[in-house]
């Protein structure tokens, strides 16, 4: 069974990097984040964590994780390896896109949707299911950069949070 704690600092290396809970412009136009919470894509929650005197803030940020991207379904995962990377997927691309892209690397039904049989998929893979998951999370970003070549400036950064 996966463990939120480890998953979450392994995530947070990703998203607060030594900014220590600092507000920061965030890629869209006017946005702004904190530890990777949008203030577009989650205003009250940016708003109140913001509110917060620094000091505060962690335990706010890892509420906010574990109430909004945190499941029972990836505490189902035996791979905590697996987990931090599905979790830190989610929290840069949505949880349903890290679940299809999870999908994709199990080869099970790819719905977007957490269930049983993606988890069980998962589990069985065993520690396997974490390069894969990491291949297809690559190519997810690939993808996009060859829709949108704009985003290229993001490769490097998405290329090492998807190998790492």
């Amino acid at each position: 069974m996966a463990d939120f704690d480890p998953c979450y600092e392994f995530m947070m290396d990703n998203e607060d990097a030594g900014r220590k809970y600092a507000c920061v412009p965030d890629a869209p136009v006017g946005a702004f984040a904190i530890s990777g919470i949008n203030s577009v894509a989650f205003p009250e929650d940016f708003a109140r964590i913001k509110a917060a005197p620094q000091a505060e803030r962690g335990p706010l940020v890892k509420d906010f994780y574990r109430a909004r991207l945190w499941n029972a379904w990836l505490e189902q995962l035996n791979n905590e390896d697996l987990a931090a990377r599905v979790f830190d997927a989610a929290v840069n691309m949505g949880a349903g896109t890290a679940v299809r892209l999870l999908q994709y690397a199990v080869g099970a039904t790819s719905d977007s949707k957490w269930g049983p049989q993606t988890v069980g998929r998962a589990n069985a893979w065993g520690a396997g299911a974490v390069d894969s998951f990491k291949s297809q999370r690559r190519h997810y970003y690939e993808e996009i950069i060859k829709a949108n070549p704009v985003k290229q400036v993001y490769a490097t950064v998405w290329f090492a949070r998807a190998a790492k």
